[in-house]
C-alpha cells in the first residue's frame, strides 16, 4: 500500500462517517418528531380518556338517580292503586247505602202517607163524635 494513497483513503473514510452520522442524525431528528408527536396524541388520548371516565361517571349517576327515581314513581304508583281500589270500595259500599237509605226514605213516605190519611180518617171520625155529643149535649140541655 502507498502512503500517500492513505490520506486520500482517510479523507472517503471521514466523509462516509460523517454522510453515516448525518444520516443518522436526520433519522433521530425525524424519530424525535414523530416521537413528540406521538406523545402529543398520547397525552390528548389521556385527556379525552379522562374527560370520557368523567363523562361516564356522571352518566353512571344520572342513571342511579333515574332508577331510584322511576323506583319511587313505581311505588306511588302502586300507593296510588291500592287507594284507588280501596276509594272504589268505599264508593261502591257508599253507594249500597245511599240505595238503601232511599229504599228506606220512599218506605218512611208510605207510611207517613198511610199515617196521615189514618189521622185524616180518625180526625173525621172525632169531629163526628164530637158533633153527635155537641147535640146530645143539646138535647139534654133542652127541656
Amino acid at each position: 500500500m502507498n502512503f500517500r494513497a492513505l490520506p486520500l483513503l482517510n479523507a472517503i473514510g471521514c466523509l462516509a462517517l460523517t454522510g453515516v452520522i448525518v444520516a443518522q442524525w436526520r433519522k433521530e431528528r425525524a424519530l424525535d418528531g414523530a416521537l413528540a408527536h406521538m406523545s402529543a396524541d398520547l397525552a390528548t388520548a389521556r385527556s379525552q380518556a379522562a374527560d370520557e371516565a368523567q363523562r361516564r361517571a356522571a352518566l353512571e349517576r344520572d342513571v342511579a338517580v333515574l332508577k331510584e327515581a322511576l323506583a319511587a314513581t313505581q311505588l306511588a304508583a302502586e300507593a296510588s292503586a291500592r287507594a284507588l281500589t280501596q276509594n272504589e270500595r268505599a264508593a261502591t259500599g257508599l253507594r249500597a247505602e245511599l240505595t238503601a237509605a232511599r229504599d228506606q226514605v220512599t218506605v218512611w213516605q208510605a207510611a207517613l202517607a198511610a199515617r196521615d190519611a189514618r189521622i185524616g180518617a180518625l180526625a173525621a171520625e172525632l169531629a163526628a163524635a164530637r158533633r153527635r155529643l155537641d147535640e146530645a149535649i143539646a138535647r139534654l140541655k133542652a127541656p
